[in-house]
């Protein structure tokens, strides 16, 4: 959809902000830009629209040259959310959201419908849209941003930093939101941020820029944590990427373990004799048909009772689904006193135990 062909932008002191930038942005994809303060990542996605302009080199969309684009159709034609909004203060909710159909001369019903749906779509309640932005929450006015950005539905939406100016747990709600409109609209997508942690949680691919304004890597987030190109990206990626790479994946990726089991109609004394010769301080318990129903204590065996299924049998009190991700089972298995979680698939039928060890086969 947008490709970048030794792209530079030069200011006129002599700062170069952007150097010679090759980098293909794919359709329905959203591809965040992240690095450093001052790395050229917001002058990036401004010369997408044209507010500010290529010294040299080509940026086409589509295949069109846009230099060549009447700048204020070209605008028109791509959405534009900003870190604080970017609301007019003076107009209402409803005309903010209806400032680019407007301008495209659409008659007032077809403006009105367009309102009410993106209002909705967006989560914000219907009786917002006669208020002013004062009188809305730092999360109500990004979410506002966000719809006229979407009015004219157009295929190309810039974001620039647009929940930065929001607290943590709001921030955490927009992503969230933000993630499932993109699900359903498949915008194409040029993200801004500062917060590799933000860039990991939503992009499909992730440009990181060094200073200089130079492209150090371009790739997904799976193939960023998993293999840095330079210690710059290393280290920006942080110390904790292994954790960041878990987030990534989920738990129906990961090996089950092999574990020692013992059925619950073998007898105690053979599950304690199996444990002990295994150097096992626990085993676990599965039912004629190799369901595993809980687990023992090694040093608790009763040995004096006929049948395994007499014992009273340990939970694993917290299991982990499929589609939940490998750093949610390593916190399951922090809290697991055996250090192993029992893994379900969607019917709630369990498939086996994760462990470590799955954890460190999924990562390598």
């Amino acid at each position: 959809m947008i490709r970048f062909s030794s792209v530079t932008k030069r200011f006129p002191d002599g700062t170069v902000a952007v150097d010679d930038l090759d980098l293909e942005i794919s359709s329905d994809e959203l591809t965040v830009l992240v690095g450093p303060s001052g790395c050229g990542k917001t002058t990036t996605l401004r010369m997408i629209n044209r507010l500010d302009e290529a010294s040299s080199g080509i940026i086409d969309i589509d295949g069109a040259d846009i230099r060549l684009a009447d700048r204020t159709q070209l605008r028109r034609g791509i959405g534009y959310v900003m870190q604080h909004s970017g609301l007019f203060p003076h107009r209402t909710i409803a005309a903010n959201i209806a400032t680019v159909p407007s301008l495209l001369g659409w008659d007032k019903p077809r403006i009105a419908a367009r309102v009410n749906e993106l209002v909705d779509l967006v989560g914000l309640d219907a009786q917002l849209a006669t208020r002013y932005p004062h009188q809305l929450s730092g999360g109500q006015q990004q979410r506002v941003g966000v719809a006229r950005a979407l009015a004219a539905d157009p295929p190309i939406m810039l974001m620039d930093e647009p929940f930065a100016a929001v607290d943590p747990i709001v921030r955490k709600r927009l992503q969230d939101e933000f993630l499932a409109l993109q699900a359903r609209l498949k915008k194409t997508i040029v993200f801004v941020t500062h917060d590799i942690d933000e860039a990991i949680r939503l992009g499909d691919r992730i440009a990181i820029f060094e200073y200089g304004g130079r492209l150090a890597q371009y790739a997904s987030p799976r193939e960023l944590l998993a293999a840095p190109a330079n210690d710059f990206v290393a280290d920006f990626l942080g110390s904790e990427r292994e954790l960041k790479r878990l987030a990534l994946i989920s738990s129906a990726e990961a090996e089950v373990a092999d574990v020692m089991t013992i059925r619950t109609d073998d007898s105690p004394a053979k599950a304690r004799e199996r444990a002990e010769q295994a150097c096992l301080s626990w085993i676990a318990v599965v039912d004629p048909d190799g369901e595993i129903v809980g687990w023992l204590w090694t040093r608790d065996i009763d040995t004096q009772q006929e049948r395994v299924d007499q014992l009273e049998l340990q939970s694993f009190d917290r299991p982990v689904a499929h589609d939940e991700s490998l750093r949610a089972a390593l916190g399951a298995i922090v809290e697991s006193p055996v250090g192993a979680v029992l893994r379900v698939g969607a019917s709630g039928q369990a498939d086996g135990l994760l462990t470590q060890a799955s954890l460190n086969r999924a990562l390598s």
